[in-house]
């Protein structure tokens, strides 16, 4: 009998911290263009969006920013960006990244070819166990 209480105590202990896991995916999701995971290594976010802005890939943009943008403004935002990135001679096979100031969950990186004087300048931010990228106005 006594077995039976504590086992009615500790499920409900047990459950709790499943279910506030379960909430923090869903939300990290929520925070996601298409609603998909975060990504892993901060490189490969960077990686490809460089090459959605080669390509003007709106999926694979999607694939790695964080909140869902108009078909407007993320042709404007690719579009500059790759404007940048010609600037600066930076493609999605030759880029460095640099992490050059941090504040919170949002990490700035310089994203540079040759010259880290000549840099493209993108903000991550962590998100659950992974990180997003900021892209939209101004990207």
């Amino acid at each position: 009998m006594y077995k039976k209480r504590i086992s009615k105590i500790i499920a409900p202990l047990l459950l709790f911290p499943l279910a506030l896991s379960a909430a923090g995916c869903s939300a990290d999701r929520k925070q996601a263009c298409d609603g998909g995971k975060p990504v892993s290594d901060p490189q490969e976010a960077v990686r490809v969006l460089l090459e959605a802005a080669e390509t003007t890939d709106h999926d694979k943009a999607c694939s790695v920013i964080m909140d869902k943008l108009d078909e407007t403004v993320m042709n404007t935002q690719l579009a500059a960006l790759k404007t940048d990135m010609d600037s600066v001679e930076v493609t999605s096979s030759n880029f460095t990244m640099v992490e050059f100031e941090r504040g919170g969950p949002a990490h700035f990186y310089h994203v540079y070819a040759d010259q880290p004087d000549k840099s493209v300048d993108l903000t991550l931010m962590d998100v659950g166990k992974g990180s997003r990228i900021v892209f939209g106005e101004n990207y």
